[in-house]
C-alpha cells in the first residue's frame, strides 16, 4: 500500500504543477519595450506615418517637460482586465519622468474590443480620471466604435498633447530627427534586427517548456496506467483470497472403559466446535490534469527611446 500512496502523491503534485503552469500561460504577459518606446503595435492597426508622428512628438514633448505619451496596442489582455493590464504595463515601463510622474498611456485591446487611459501620479489632479474619461468620449470613441483606431488614436493623442501644453506652458513641435521606413522591406528588415534577440531568447524559453510538458504529460500517462494494472491486480488478489474454513461435525466420546461395574451407569460425552472466517478488500484511484499557452509579439524601429522611470497608482478611465 506504500507504493500505491507514494505514487498517488505523485501524480497529485504533478497535476498541481500542471494546473499553476497552465493557470500562468493563461495571463496575458506584459511586453518589453522596444526601440521606438512610444508606439506598441502588436494588433497591427498603427501606420507607419502615424507612429512617426506619435515619437516625433514624444521627443519634443520629454525634452521640455519630461512628459512620455505611450500608444499600446495589443491583441489581448488574456485573463487580465484591461485596468489591470494597463496599470501593469505603465509601471513595468516607467512612463514619464522618474519625479514628476507625468507619464499618460493609452492601451487598446483589439479582441476585447476595449481601451483604457491611465495617468502618471503626478497627473491625478492635473488631468483627472473624469476629464480622461470625456477626452476619450470625445476624441477616441466615436472613431474606435466604426473600428478606424488610427484616426481615434490621433485625436486623443492631439488632445493629450494640448493638455501637457497648458499644464507646462510649453510648445510641443513635430521633431525630424526620428522616421519609420517608409518600404515593406525595409520595415521588415529593421523589425527582425530590432527583435532578433528577444525571439531567440522567447523561442528558446518556448521549447524547454514544451519538452517539460511533453514528459511531465507522458509521465502522468506511465504512472496512470501503472495506477489501473495495481488496481485490477488488487481486486482479483482480494477476490481469490476470500476463503471460509467451517468447523468439523459434532462427535461423541465413548467411554473407554470396556465394562461398567453393577449399578453404575456411564453417560457418553459430546463435544461439537467450529470456526469460520473470510476478508475481502481493495482501493481505486486516480488523477488527471492539463495546460495551455500562448504568445505574440509587436513593432521595433527607429532610435532608442525608455521611459524616464514615472509610475501610476491606478485609475484612469476606459471605454466600459
Amino acid at each position: 500500500m506504500k507504493h500505491v500512496r507514494f505514487i498517488c502523491l505523485f501524480c497529485a503534485l504533478s497535476s498541481l504543477l500542471l494546473l499553476i503552469c497552465g493557470c500562468s500561460s493563461g495571463k496575458a504577459k506584459i511586453p518589453e519595450p522596444d526601440d521606438v518606446f512610444y508606439v506598441y503595435d502588436e494588433a497591427g492597426i498603427i501606420d507607419d506615418e502615424l507612429k512617426n508622428y506619435i515619437v516625433s512628438k514624444n521627443v519634443s514633448l520629454c525634452e521640455q517637460c519630461g512628459g512620455q505619451i505611450v500608444v499600446a496596442a495589443v491583441k489581448t489582455t488574456g485573463s487580465k482586465s484591461i485596468e489591470k493590464y494597463a496599470y501593469e504595463l505603465f509601471n513595468d515601463w516607467g512612463i514619464g519622468d522618474s519625479e514628476k510622474n507625468n507619464g499618460m498611456l493609452l492601451l487598446i485591446s483589439v479582441e476585447e474590443d476595449d481601451y483604457w487611459a491611465l495617468q502618471g501620479k503626478g497627473l491625478e489632479k492635473l488631468i483627472q480620471s473624469g476629464t480622461l474619461k470625456l477626452m476619450l468620449n470625445d476624441h477616441l470613441e466615436p472613431f474606435f466604435a466604426k473600428k478606424q483606431y488610427g484616426e481615434g488614436i490621433r485625436m486623443f493623442f492631439d488632445a493629450l498633447v494640448d493638455r501637457y501644453e497648458q499644464i507646462y506652458s510649453i510648445t510641443v513641435t513635430q521633431s525630424g530627427t526620428v522616421s519609420v521606413p517608409s518600404t515593406p522591406e525595409q520595415t521588415e528588415t529593421q523589425q527582425q534586427t530590432g527583435t532578433s534577440f528577444f525571439s531567440l531568447v522567447k523561442s528558446f524559453i518556448a521549447f524547454i517548456a514544451f519538452i517539460i510538458v511533453t514528459f511531465t504529460v507522458i509521465v502522468m500517462i506511465v504512472i496512470a496506467a501503472i495506477i489501473v494494472f495495481i488496481i485490477i491486480a488488487s481486486l482479483i488478489s482480494a477476490g481469490s483470497s476470500t476463503a471460509s474454513f467451517h468447523a468439523a461435525a459434532p462427535r461423541t466420546v465413548i467411554n473407554p472403559y470396556s465394562f461398567k461395574p453393577s449399578g453404575t451407569t456411564f453417560h457418553t460425552s459430546g463435544r461439537t466446535g467450529g470456526f469460520s472466517s473470510g476478508r475481502t478488500g481493495g482501493f481505486s484511484s486516480g488523477r488527471t490534469g492539463g495546460f495551455s499557452s500562448g504568445r505574440s509579439g509587436g513593432f521595433s524601429s527607429g532610435g532608442h527611446h525608455s521611459g524616464g522611470g514615472g509610475g501610476s497608482r491606478g485609475g484612469g478611465a476606459g471605454r466600459r
